[in-house]
Order: structure tokens, then sequence, then C-alpha cells
């Protein structure tokens, strides 16, 4: 006979399982309104809430439960004590309440169900909702980078943060080649204007202007993209050096690279350098574009070591990072796009670059004005992993991203991948100067970025930027899948 204290338990299992189904079984064990790694919090808080009135449901079928055995029990007692002394009506009201009691189970057992129901769509909607989101990130991610490892940059500067999480100057915004009616307007709307940059390389100039009293730099955005709809604005944002794990290799005394021949010239956007025995035959003209007490010189010192070795002979050196309370390097837009404005000015035929962050509006259109005035940009792939979002300006289409390979052409375990990958060269345990003496072996898609940057500038030296890119695509020996894959790009260049 079935028990009326089961329901409740009967009832939690159907829930327990067709939370199994929609793929919850550990939110079951979270508290209510938590919510899992990796997932939205608002995510997390709507499976939870169906969680709990999951449990709502369950707690009140227990409840209705135990009063309806608790009056079966007494009735069935009256009724035994109060008919002992006539056995045909004492069965008759015994069947009879039997009939009530299964007639009572059947209904309980029906709104058992219809929760259990009820929840399990629930739930898929939340889990619905929740890859809906996810995808939504993901894509988001895609076209922007990832905000995940770059919470910590310029925190001496104390950043606001737009709405993907990236750092950005505190309340502040800029704007490209404003004209004066324009900066009126936004003047009335209470912005003040605290610079005009000129880049007459690039044809263009850069505001910098301070959001209005009490707004931060997410809100300004909003109303100067709003009150001059065909300006561009962006934030300022910050920007990372590529993170790049020291290599297996040890350091050595020796001072040299192997060099091959030539007479190039290249530009490299990175951090200072110091003198070096591998910079020895190398003309450097060097500017910094940073503010800051320290100033970071290790990897730009390795990445010109190996651009000295491919045969530059002029190498121009824009230091635009600075370090912070947090030892990390960074900089910021207005600062990478001041050096890339002196790279074109002084005709920098391709440009190396080595950074980390995200999508800008103002400096894509910058990055595409240099290099429609002749200045390639070689760019590292990134060093996120197989997995990673792409890292920018690696991804804008007219530069060329770079990833790294092993000596047996086996991709960097840490690269980035993904359809903005144009080719692979050596960047595992690649010998490169130590900024603090010798020779040390590093890995990254940083030190492989020189090697094509070096191509490019051997090749514009007979021929045309545009022929160059499409030739450095016919050069590559294709690695992993036939013809142009994600992890390898277009293939190796040697």
């Amino acid at each position: 006979m079935f028990e009326y204290k089961s329901l409740s338990r009967r009832l939690a299992s159907g829930i327990c399982a067709a939370a199994l189904v929609a793929g919850c079984a550990g939110l079951l064990a979270a508290e209510p309104g938590s919510s899992q790694d990796r997932v939205r919090e608002d995510d997390g808080d709507r499976t939870a809430r169906a969680l709990e009135r999951a449990e709502r449901d369950a707690a009140r079928a227990a409840e209705r439960a135990a009063r309806d055995e608790a009056r079966y029990a007494e009735d069935r007692a009256r009724i035994l004590e109060r008919d002992s002394n006539d056995p045909e009506r004492q069965q008759r009201e015994l069947a009879r309440l039997e009939e009530d009691r299964a007639e009572t189970l059947a209904k309980a057992q029906e709104e058992a169900a219809k929760d259990a129901e009820d929840f399990a769509k629930e739930l898929a909607k939340a889990q619905e909702d929740a890859a809906k989101d996810a995808a939504e990130r993901a894509e988001d991610a895609a076209e922007y980078g990832s905000s995940s490892d770059m919470r910590d940059l310029a925190a001496d500067e104390l950043p606001d943060y737009d709405e993907r999480g990236f750092p950005v100057r505190r309340g502040e915004i800029v704007g490209l080649s404003l004209g004066e009616a324009a900066l009126e307007r936004l003047k009335e709307s209470g912005f003040e204007v605290l610079s005009r940059q000129e880049l007459p390389a690039l044809g263009s100039w850069l505001h910098r202007l301070q959001a209005p009293a009490g707004q931060d730099a997410s809100t300004a955005l909003q109303i100067a993209r709003g009150a001059e709809p065909d300006a561009v604005f962006d934030y300022t944002h910050y920007y990372g050096l590529q993170y790049t794990p020291a290599g297996a290799g040890a350091s050595s005394a020796q001072g040299s690279l192997p060099r091959k021949e030539g007479r190039l010239t290249i530009g490299m956007i990175d951090t200072a350098i110091v003198s070096h025995p591998t910079l020895s035959d190398v003309s450097v003209e060097s500017r910094d574009f940073a503010s800051g007490d320290t100033v970071p010189k290790a990897h730009g010192t390795a990445v010109a070591s190996i651009l000295a070795s491919e045969g530059t002979s002029k190498l121009y050196v824009a230091n635009i990072f600075r370090t912070g309370r947090t030892a990390r390097p960074y900089t910021s837009a207005d600062t990478i796009v001041d050096a890339l404005n002196w790279m074109v000015l002084q005709k920098v035929p391709v440009v190396n670059m080595s950074l980390a962050g995200p999508r800008n509006a103002i400096l894509d259109r910058l990055i595409e004005q240099a290099i429609g005035r002749g200045t390639l940009i070689v760019a590292a792939a990134g060093n996120g992993g197989p997995s990673a979002p792409p890292a920018y300006p690696a991804a804008l289409p007219p530069v060329i991203a770079v990833t790294a390979v092993d000596r047996r052409g086996r991709v960097y375990r840490y690269a980035n991948q993904g359809n903005y990958i144009t080719v692979s060269a050596h960047g595992v345990d690649e010998p490169a100067a130590n900024a603090l003496g010798g020779i040390t072996r590093f890995s990254g898609t940083s030190f492989a970025t020189p090697h094509v940057a070096a191509w490019m500038a051997r090749c514009q030296q007979r021929s045309s930027a545009q022929s160059c890119a499409r030739r450095l695509r016919r050069s590559a020996r294709d690695l992993g899948a036939t013809g142009y894959d994600p992890v390898y790009g277009h293939g190796l260049i040697e």
C-alpha cells in the first residue's frame, strides 16, 4: 500500500532527476542564489530560483501528505472504535475511507508530477538562457578580446572599466579628428578638452576629453556617441605586454647571435631596450612614449636581438610601456597611437608589435591609416592558449598575426588559435638577448613575430607592401591541416 510519507521523497527524487538531465547536478548542492564558476551571476540566479521554487513545492507536498496521513489515521481509528459492534458497517466505512485515500494519493501524485514537470521546464529554460548568454559572450570575446586577465592592469591609475570589463582611463574618452563645431557641442554637454594630440603622419588628430562631473567613462562615451553619431569615439583602453614565459634553455654567457646578411629597416613598438652585444652593429633610434618612473626593458631587448639576427641594420624603438605597483607592464591606446604616428613619420616600412588588449575604434582606424600609408604591421598572435579569444591589434584584418612553433613544426602550447592567424614562425626555446647579459632561450608568439617582420622588410626592399603581403602567404610552408588552418595560418615562414 502506498505510504503518504513517501510522497515528498518521490517528488524530490523526480526534481533531482530532472535537474540531472538538465545538467545542473552541481547547482543542487549550491546555496540558494549562488552561481557556478565561469557562469554569469544572473545565469546562476535563474537556476537557483528554479531550485528554490521546486524545494518549496516539495515541502508543501510533504506537509499536505503528513496532514492527510494524520487525518487518515484518526478517521480509521474512529471507525474501528465506533463500529466495533457492527462489522458490516465498519467494513463499508473502512472501504469508503480507503477509496478517499486512494483518490487523495492519486491527486497528490498528479500534483507532484506536474511540479516536477514545471521545474524541468523552468530549469531547461534557465539552461537555454545560460547557453544563449554564453554564446553571446563568446561572440563578444571573439570580436573584442577577453578582459579576464587584464583586470589588474594600470591599478596605479585607478581605472574605470568598460561594459566588457576592460580597464580604461578613469573619467576620460577620446575622439578622432573632431571639428570645432563638434567640440563646442561636447563642451556644452559638460565635456572638457584635456589635450589635442596631433598625428600629422596619419592625417588625423586625437582629442582627449574629460567626462562631465560625476560621470564615469562608460556613461560619457554613450553621451558623446549620441551627441555626435558621425564622429569616432572610444575609451582610452589599457593594453598589456604579451605575457611570455621563459623557455627551457639556460642562460648563456655568449653575447651574440648568428646574423643573416641584410640592411633592413624595422620599427618595434615594445618596451625599451638596453645596450647589448647582439645590437652592436645596429643603428638604434629610440623614443620613450611612456611616462613613469619604471621602464621595462627585458622584453624589448630580446625582440630587438632577434630582429638584429635577421639582418636589421636600422632599428626604430618606441617604448610604450610603464610598470606600476603590480610590476606588470602596461600602456594605453593614446600612447600606442603616438608611437604609431612616429613610426609612419619616420617612414618605417615594417613595425613589429607585441601587445594585447581589447578592440578599440580609434586604434582600428589609425592602424588602417598607417597601413594605407605603406607601413606594414606584424603583431604577436597572443599567448592565451588554444581556446583564448583573439588578441588585438593582431586580430585586426590588415595586421599580419604571427603564431609560434618549435623546431619540429609543432605549435607553441600557449599560442592563441583562430581564423586571424596569418603565418607561423619559430618562437619556442628561441635564443635571444637577456637584458641582464648573455643569451637566454625564450618561448612565445612575441619571439616568432620578429622573424616574419624581417621577412616582410626584406621583401619590401624590392616589392610593394601589398605584393609582399600576398607573397608571404604563398611562401609559407604548410603545417597542420592541408591548406589554411586556424592553428598555423598559411604555414611556416623560415
